[in-house]
């Protein structure tokens, strides 16, 4: 068990390096913004963006999913390597369709959309943003092509490249040539178009090596397969960025932009979450595909169940981190002044709940494991649709009367309510034993950590306070050894590398 969770641990590793390093690059735009666009920009990006997430999931009506299901990878025959080639087209043939369709439409009549979401003031930038949504769509298949074939190196060196691409040119843009709004959505479009001249030899291997004819049969079953996952994508994607629209209602572009500083300080648990979900679902659709006797399913089972216990671990330290330690980070100096400008520092008690959301959108990837493995794709309209109702019921009711802090709890709610949705699912189609006892002890002495250290620092001067706050989040893992919460093949497992580690 232990080894393939280590070959886990090390496609996740690879993802997780590049994505950090990546998202970090990301991460500085936020303080980028800050300081050289405006409140009301900022915010009015956000809307935007959230627009475009949604038209996202439109282009690609889930033939990138289905890409993943239909996907042979259990073998090197001739006869697997021709079937991958042909889903690779037909899913490509069936994003490139869409998207082609939609963007175009999108394009025409910019001032019309423009006024339906209440954006005539930046009416240009929609066709940017359309732009953008189509090009992201084109590299989808490739990448995912990537993931599939464990060619992990390939496709973070590409994502990487990629927002690198992103940050120079917002930096030449906005910071260089203070292009405010426009510039942020032309670094956008010009960083979304190179992702596709970055996965040219992608197409080249699948679909340009050879013929390859139009299967009605194939592609009917990718539509079957994908189309389901659609509610259940916009349903995720509402979970995700529908506050900003509601917050539009309630609230200004600016205190929006305050919303959307300060919510983005939350990308540690976020890049946690993402790193894990780029090798958890082709690892675990690896381990359940192989044909195996009863006593290796139940292996499974458990391995499978343990990454849970793993994962909340290793997101109890990224909570403390993030959540201890982000009000001194924010301080630093930075291009135009503070890392973050001090006119968002006010929404800064935000960000531990933005933290605790990511968590159980992590534990909600968790469990959906069991959905993909019994190939019960429509139960997610409803669990991912019934999160999305509360999410906009939650920041109705809540936004009114706390304003952003609503919107912030309103997404924590709704990602506990997908979460306990799907785990319920699980225990029907495809239980597993998680190891409850040990989350829970992760868990609440992660909680109970994050008081002490707030009470405790509180009134500190800024040095004495980060390196007590440091020393509160060393002693996490410390506790939950003191306190047992290893089993002996984990102890004996870090023993070993603690040797190893050690100069002889």
């Amino acid at each position: 068990m232990l080894a393939k969770l280590r070959s886990l641990a090390s496609d996740t590793a690879i993802y997780g390096i590049s994505t950090i390093l990546g998202r970090f690059l990301t991460f500085l735009l936020t303080p980028i913004y800050t300081n050289y666009v405006t409140q009301a920009e900022l915010g009015d990006t956000a809307y935007l963006y959230a627009m475009i997430a949604f038209v996202n999931v439109v282009y690609s009506c889930g033939f990138d999913s289905a890409f993943f299901k239909f996907f042979r990878s259990d073998s090197k025959s001739i006869e697997s390597i021709e079937h991958n080639r042909s889903v690779f087209a037909h899913a490509q043939m069936g994003i490139a369709v869409i998207s082609t369709a939609a963007t175009l439409i999108l394009c025409a009549f910019p001032e019309k959309f423009a006024s339906v979401l209440g954006l005539r003031h930046i009416a240009p930038m929609l066709i940017y943003a359309a732009l953008i949504a189509f090009f992201d769509a084109l590299v989808l298949v490739p990448f995912a092509a990537l993931r599939m074939e464990s060619r992990s190196k390939r496709f973070a060196a590409l994502k990487f490249s990629v927002i690198l691409f992103s940050v120079v040119a917002n930096l030449v843009l906005v910071v260089k040539m203070q292009m405010g709004i426009r510039g942020i959505f032309l670094a956008g479009l010009l960083s979304s178009f190179a992702g596709v001249l970055l996965v040219l030899p992608e197409f080249a291997r699948y679909v340009f090596r050879g013929r390859i004819s139009f299967d009605a049969a194939l592609f009917r079953d990718l539509w079957r397969f994908g189309l389901p996952t659609v509610p259940a994508a916009f349903s995720a994607m509402m979970l995700q960025v529908i506050d900003r629209p509601i917050l539009k209602i309630f609230v200004d572009s600016a205190s929006i932009g305050l919303y959307q500083a300060n919510y983005r300080l939350g990308i540690p648990m976020m890049l946690a979450v993402t790193v894990f979900e780029y090798a958890w679902k082709p690892f675990y659709l690896r381990e359940t595909s192989r044909p195996a006797s009863r006593k290796q399913r139940r292996a499974t089972h458990a391995m499978l169940a343990r990454v849970l216990t793993y994962f909340t671990v290793v997101c109890g330290i990224v909570f403390l981190a993030a959540s201890l330690l982000i009000e001194y980070l924010v301080r630093m100096p930075f291009l135009g002044g503070r890392f973050v400008n001090s006119a968002y520092w006010s929404g800064l008690s935000m960000i531990p709940i933005v933290l605790g959301a990511y968590y159980f959108n992590g534990l909600y990837a968790n469990f959906a494991a069991c959905v993909y493995i019994r190939k019960r794709t429509k139960y997610l309209p409803r669990i991912t649709g019934m999160a999305a109702l509360a999410n906009i019921g939650l920041n109705f009711l809540l936004i009114p009367q706390y304003g952003i802090w609503g919107a912030a709890w309103a997404t924590l709610g709704a990602y506990m309510l997908s979460a306990a949705q799907m785990y319920r699912l699980t225990r029907k189609i495809y239980p597993l034993r998680y190891e409850w006892r040990r989350v829970a002890l992760a868990v609440s002495l992660c909680l109970a950590i994050f008081v002490v250290a707030i009470f405790s620092t509180k009134g500190m001067a800024l040095g004495s306070g980060f390196l007590a706050r440091c020393a509160w989040i060393l002693v996490y893992p410390l506790f939950l050894l003191a306190l047992g919460f290893f089993k002996s093949e984990e102890a004996a497992l870090l023993n070993l590398s603690s040797k190893q580690n050690t100069p002889t």
